[in-house]
């Protein structure tokens, strides 16, 4: 849904001068349709407002004009009038229920006073000079994201997987056109870069780039395999069987994205309602576990998640390879899976299994040589017993015991003799 159609359905405008104002604000200063969203709710709230007291917001821009012209008088009562109002309904939204956050009635109230400085009419909007944030959403662990991406459906799955490796918003994902992978993609190349121009950022902060790692590239190249797509075509396309999102055709829309995930975290309870509250865990809360897990320098992460960074863009290394070296150090401790092996691993694994064949081989030879010598001894104990046998059935016969005890004897008489003529 581009701007000028959500203004309309937002205010049930059927093109007249009076809304028009607030169309041309609105589309002059958002950039994003969270933003149009955001906008188009703060000012619709105080113009039901205005209405219950007898003002007609819509016609702001031509009564002011109109009262400026009149006289000082008029024109001090005009401003006085809907200077008052606005406190009012300052007061209104401190006492709404369920109460709203601090940041969220400051929020309110900066987008009404934007509405009037668009338009030069000078309405005095008092800010909040001390709202505390109220942080709605925790951090995400590790196996909670891991939990999450294992119960997504492919296209799911490689969608938050590339929001997790890339810190980009929804939206930027969500649009993301097959050129701006393109180069990296085709070429296989990791850290993946996916470019950034400045009119896809909000802000407009000037063309930047992002990257992705392999479990990211892998899960991408697995949802895109098969499917032929044009540097224009949309990365991510809608689930609805048999619909190819072209260039041409409508997008689906990041909320619905941002429906699932929220019904996902409900089932798999890592997240419970909170009685009208916002929800501890948001699609966003992907880019908040990417800033906080990839451990490199800020500056850099800055410009990857597409903001401003001021006068150190002027001095800022923007080489390509060394950024991609950047992300590549920092990677380690982002990546929600463990680390596949590479080729070196691999090689140094097989090397390692191969000496230790080679010690298994050289202990069974020298087993079976051992063996082989404890067979051949066992064989001579073997024939020296049977000879052994013989003998003894030999001196069973007196004859033959009296003749032997005969070389006994002789045998002592020479081996006495021997000793003596030892010198």
């Amino acid at each position: 849904m581009n701007h000028a159609i959500h203004i309309m359905w937002i205010w049930g405008v059927g093109g007249s001068m009076e809304n028009q104002w607030i169309q041309d604000w609105i589309s002059s200063v958002c950039e994003s349709e969270g933003t149009v969203r955001n906008y188009s709710s703060s000012i619709s709230a105080f113009d039901e407002f205005s209405k219950l007291h007898g003002r007609d917001l819509s016609r702001i821009v031509v009564d002011w004009r109109a009262a400026k012209r009149l006289g000082e008088n008029d024109r001090e009562a005009f401003i006085d009038e809907w200077t008052d109002l606005v406190k009012a309904h300052h007061t209104r939204l401190k006492k709404k229920i369920p109460a709203l956050a601090p940041g969220t009635i400051k929020n309110r109230l900066a987008n009404i006073k934007s509405f009037f400085r668009f338009w030069q009419i000078p309405v005095r909007v008092d800010l909040p000079k001390r709202a505390c944030v109220v942080f709605h959403n925790r951090d995400l662990s590790r196996e909670e994201v891991k939990k999450i991406l294992s119960f997504s459906s492919p296209r799911d799955r490689a969608i938050l997987l590339v929001l997790t490796e890339s810190g980009m918003r929804i939206d930027t994902c969500v649009n993301l056109r097959f050129w701006q992978i393109k180069q990296d993609f085709l070429a296989e190349r990791v850290p993946m870069r996916i470019l950034l121009p400045s009119n896809v950022l909000k802000d407009h902060p000037g063309d930047r780039w992002t990257f992705i790692g392999e479990d990211g590239f892998r899960e991408l190249q697995r949802y895109l395999s098969g499917k032929a797509l044009q540097d224009q075509d949309y990365v991510f396309s809608s689930e609805k069987r048999g619909l190819v999102l072209h260039a041409k055709r409508e997008q689906f829309s990041p909320s619905s994205l941002s429906v699932k995930f929220s019904r996902l975290v409900l089932q798999l309870g890592i997240d419970a309602r909170n009685n009208g509250k916002p929800k501890q865990i948001r699609l966003h809360g992907l880019r908040k576990f990417w800033f906080n897990n990839l451990m490199c320098d800020s500056l850099y992460k800055q410009f990857w998640m597409g903001h401003a960074i001021g006068i150190d863009a002027h001095y800022f290394n923007v080489d390509v390879e060394r950024h991609r070296e950047e992300y590549r150090k920092g990677y380690a401790s982002l990546r929600v899976y463990e680390p596949h092996p590479g080729l070196e691993e691999i090689q140094e694994s097989l090397q390692k299994r191969d000496l230790k064949l080679q010690e298994q081989d050289k202990a069974i030879r020298d087993l079976k040589a051992r063996n082989q010598q404890l067979y051949e001894r066992v064989e001579e104990l073997r024939k020296d017993s049977d000879y052994f046998k013989q003998i003894l059935e030999v001196l069973r016969e007196p004859n033959n015991l009296s003749q032997f005890e005969k070389w006994i004897q002789k045998g002592k008489r020479v081996q006495t003799s021997a000793n003596e003529n030892i010198p």
